[in-house]
């Protein structure tokens, strides 16, 4: 499946490589001691130290993954040796159980109904939050982030307060096939490594996120051969060893100590409570995570069996080096004397994409509650496997620990409801039948995602069928899931990719309406309906779907609208909207992609020839990139360049209809009949009827051509 022009629709996938070697639910694991369980206030040996900072987030790393947990399933002697000469946090637990609102919460010390970042992707953290970056930057530091994922370009409002945000990962930005844009941790690490070489003079504040063991597991050698059987902890393994290479550089002698702190953002649940992945439900596979704080020479070794969690990294970083927090933090430093006072947590990707109950929950004094229509508490240190739901006998506890969220924390999460103005709005493009407003969905055991996690399963199964080729099987199982599930938007924005990609316009057309006027559409689907009018001859009603988002600070709704005013002819403002998503995220290789093709179209192909390679430059494998590229080189003059760069379009993305139509001509001008008519053949199964009839007329005529020779 290609991935032009869209999104990261979803946080949890499944058609999940096997991994027979499963980890034990997570638990302090059995036979494992502490070396020390003093307070943690007696294991600071100094405080205020001008040091370096260094912050390693390891994306998708159970808290039982390490081998210094005593799982005995993977080898990770680079964070073994930190836990060994640093302080570990035995019992520490993230706010969310995706991507960016939890590394929101790290950065920030809020939770997420704080910092309003809420799941991956329709989220954007306020410019004015102070963060351990704008902080640290105030105090003297350098400081730069390099990131190896989508869910975290800056985009989403992380960069506030960095010197350098090397978010420059190229790829596909996701899609129906869920192929997340990252770069490999090697040469995160190698970018990381070079800028702490650069900046030596004053203090460094340095965040690494690797990406690894994040889902796909696709570990490389030696770690595939050894993990054979459990790929995940083939990635967890690899993770680690990129860590090692960058401690070898942090190691090296240098003016100053360090304070390095390594977590990780979530979890994986590899099946418990039968959860492939991550963010549906919030169990300890997912919650819970590795914390390590080590400082040498500040703070001595030991392990800590009190609870940690994520919103308490930004107070300890700044209680350790002597500087003030910011007032009104719900965390404290993990080496104060503070009080516990529980925990938040929330896991909102199946509300928000698939209209589930929304879940939150609190731990508090070892006990934690979830809120939904079917109630959960456990005794975490009695059932750490959380197979013994308490809440039926024990309500009045479950009220109480769940008193301390505040009741407006879900409140304004209520999916896609719309206003008079805007339903009115829509009514007169026809999306909207009946009344002004949508129903509001009601939140019952039906809707508790412990009811419906089988379908979760359909989706994996779809996704799987679909990267396998059975391209109708894939569209029968979501056709089938949407008529069950009609208001699970992450199922409808799988099967109108999967409808466009097919060259079935008209129905994908058909089913983004059909979200809008049920009021499940967000600003991405409403981003991917207008596109689609636009390639089925309908761009002034693709205008108006996109009126509410004219300002939005997304980069692609900006490209969106660029393209659908470039084919209404206002070249003028086309190229305003394409230079707008530019200004909003420099490194996004499909807005230079956009204004190359627009300067095309004006006849500057020095300018187009420009932006394009800058793109290619971030994004080796866009097809789109290549493809208009050789046109330009075509108008150039250079027919030999034009299908190098057209061969590449079709390598990139082989189901690209305007690659394959362009490299047809290319071969059948050079009398290459045969690979000709198979690419016109690909062509021809990828658009509408018209087109499709074109391209077998041209094969028609290069048949011709071949017996006449």
């Amino acid at each position: 499946m290609t991935a032009r022009k869209r999104r990261l629709w979803a946080v949890s996938v499944g058609a999940l490589a096997s991994s027979l070697a499963l980890l034990p639910a997570c638990g302090r694991p059995a036979g494992v001691t502490s070396r020390s369980e003093v307070a943690p206030t007696a294991l600071v040996a100094a405080r205020g130290d001008a040091r370096d900072v260094v912050l390693v987030t390891i994306d998708t790393l159970r808290a039982d993954a390490v081998s210094y947990s005593g799982s005995g399933k993977v080898e990770t002697p680079a964070v073994d040796r930190l836990a060994a000469e640093g302080v570990v946090f035995e019992n520490t637990h993230a706010h969310a159980v995706v991507t960016l609102p939890s590394h929101a919460s790290i950065l920030t010390g809020l939770y997420p109904y704080q910092h309003g970042i809420r799941d991956n992707a329709r989220f954007t953290a306020r410019a004015d939050l102070p963060s351990l970056a704008t902080i640290l930057r105030a105090q003297g530091y350098r400081t730069a982030a390099f990131v190896s994922a989508f869910p975290l370009d800056r985009r989403f409002g992380l960069a506030a307060g960095f010197d350098v945000y090397d978010d420059e990962y190229g790829g596909a930005r996701g899609g129906a096939g869920v192929e997340i844009a990252e770069r490999p941790g090697e040469e995160t690490v190698s970018r990381a490594v070079a800028w702490w070489a650069a900046n030596g003079v004053r203090p460094r504040f340095l965040w690494v996120h690797l990406f690894a063991p994040h889902f796909p597991y696709e570990p490389k050698e030696p770690y595939a051969s050894r993990y054979r059987n459990a790929p995940y902890f083939g990635e967890v393994a690899s993770a680690d060893a990129q860590l090692a290479s960058l401690l070898d550089a942090l190691r090296a002698p240098a003016a100053r100590s360090l304070l390095l702190v390594v977590t990780s953002d979530h979890g994986e649940s590899l099946g418990e409570h039968g959860e492939e992945t991550h963010g549906l439900f919030a169990y300890e596979a997912t919650l819970r995570v590795p914390l390590v704080v080590w400082a040498p020479g500040m703070l001595r070794s030991g392990r800590v069996r009190g609870h940690a969690r994520h919103v308490d990294v930004l107070p300890t970083v700044c209680d350790l080096l002597g500087f003030a927090a910011p007032p009104g933090l719900p965390g404290r430093s993990l080496f104060s004397e503070a009080a516990d006072d529980g925990s938040y947590f929330e896991a909102l990707s199946a509300h928000l994409n698939r209209g589930w109950a929304p879940l939150v929950g609190r731990i508090e004094s070892g006990m934690k509650a979830i809120r939904l229509p079917v109630p959960e508490l456990y005794d975490l240190a009695r059932d750490p496997a959380e197979a013994r739901n308490l809440a039926a006998g024990e309500g009045r506890r479950h009220r109480e620990i769940l008193d301390g969220i505040p009741p407006d924390v879900v409140d304004a999460l209520e999916p896609g409801l719309l206003d008079d103005e805007e339903a009115a709005r829509l009514r007169s493009l026809g999306y909207v039948a009946g009344g002004a407003r949508a129903s509001p969905p009601v939140f019952d055991a039906t809707t508790d995602p412990k009811n419906l996690v089988q379908y979760e399963r359909v989706i994996d199964r779809a996704l799987g069928a679909w990267n396998q080729g059975d391209t109708r099987g894939a569209v029968d199982l979501l056709r089938d899931l949407v008529a069950r599930q009609p208001r699970m938007a992450v199922a409808v924005a799988h099967l109108a990719s999967m409808y466009a990609d097919l060259g079935r316009l008209d129905e994908a057309v058909d089913l983004l309406s059909r979200a809008v006027s049920a009021g499940i559409a967000d600003e991405e689907m409403r981003v991917k309906l207008a596109l689609d009018l636009a390639r089925v001859g309908r761009a002034e009603r693709g205008w108006e779907v996109l009126a509410r988002d004219r300002e939005s600070p997304n980069p692609e709704t900006q490209s969106a609208l660029g393209r659908v005013a470039a084919q209404l002819g206002r070249q003028g403002e086309a190229r305003r909207h394409f230079e707008r998503a530019l200004a909003l995220d420099p490194t996004y290789p499909e807005g230079l992609v956009d204004l190359g093709t627009l300067l095309l179209s004006a006849g500057d192909l020095a300018g187009a020839r420009t932006h394009l390679e800058r793109a290619l430059a971030q994004n080796a494998a866009s097809a789109e990139g290549w493809n208009v590229l050789g046109v330009v080189r075509l108008k150039n003059g250079d027919a030999g360049g034009a299908r190098a760069a057209w061969e590449k379009a079709v390598a990139a993305d082989p189901r690209y209809p305007e690659a394959l139509f362009n490299l047809a001509l290319a071969c059948g001008r050079a009398r290459e009949y045969d690979r000709a008519e198979r690419l016109l053949e690909q062509y021809a199964g990828l658009v509408d009827a018209a087109e499709s009839a074109r391209a077998r007329a041209m094969i028609g005529q290069l048949r011709a051509a071949r017996g006449s020779r």
